[in-house]
């Protein structure tokens, strides 16, 4: 298997709150890797370091073969095949489901407006939304502002997927549209980390879960072994906070 991603010894500080203390993490070609943990255990900052949104004391992180700091040249490019799904949407308001969607393609990729219309329409199709292609963000419900984040992320043809509690915002009832096609996604060889607090998605699809707590990788093994038999304590009273 191809590795997409190796973490090595990462650390990061905001001022003298260290939130990261030397997590480690290899990620694999096609595997989706579920992140869970308390809030404030430093999993949506390790998610924004890994695309470089955050910068990091030290440690390294090297997608692709190549390490990614402030000093890499071409970011930018390497940002593109990084998808990132936050908790809000961030659409743009102004813009229809499609001008948001063919934006990045057409201005970053610099590919042509009709391929990126087509393509938008393919990936519209698939995310359940090819009705919505001229609505607003403002006549869309939060499931399907999500669907259409998503749907603008795989616009850049991503290597890799990073999803930050991307079902955390919405009402109960509009979650699980936004994990079928999370689902979907994982199913079909896409690789994902997802930030999550929804262990029904993670024991379905995920290969690994990874327990981060106090800026540490405090366990991490297969859906079974973390859900069934977690041998950390914090890992253990967690979970009987949310299962």
């Amino acid at each position: 298997m191809n590795k997409i991603l190796e973490v090595k010894n990462l650390h990061k500080s905001f001022g003298r709150l260290e939130v990261l203390k030397g997590i480690n993490l290899e990620i694999f070609q096609g595997e989706t890797i579920v992140i869970i943990g308390p809030s404030g255990g430093g999993k949506s900052t390790f998610l924004r370091c890994i695309n470089h949104l955050e910068d990091y004391q030290s440690g390294e992180i090297i997608f692709l073969g190549k390490k990614i700091d402030k000093h890499t040249s071409n970011l930018n490019e390497i940002r593109t095949k990084i998808g990132m799904v936050f908790q809000h949407f961030n659409l743009f308001p102004h813009m229809s489901v499609l001008e948001n969607l063919i934006l990045a393609p057409t201005k970053v990729k610099k590919i042509s407006k009709e391929e990126a219309v087509q393509k938008a329409k393919v990936i519209l199709e698939r995310v359940g939304l090819i009705e919505k292609i001229n609505a607003y963000p403002d006549n869309l419900s939060g499931g399907q502002k999500q669907r259409v984040a998503i749907a603008r992320a795989l616009m850049m043809e991503p290597v890799l997927m990073l999803f930050d509690e991307p079902t955390s915002a919405l009402d109960p009832e509009l979650v699980g549209e936004v994990l079928e096609v999370m689902k979907d996604l994982a199913k079909s060889g896409m690789t994902m980390i997802v930030v999550t607090h929804e262990m029904g998605f993670a024991k379905e699809v995920a290969d690994r879960i990874i327990f981060i707590d106090k800026g540490v990788v405090a366990e991490e093994g297969s859906p079974e072994e973390i859900m069934k038999n977690p041998k950390n304590e914090r890992t253990k009273s967690f979970l009987r906070h949310i299962l």
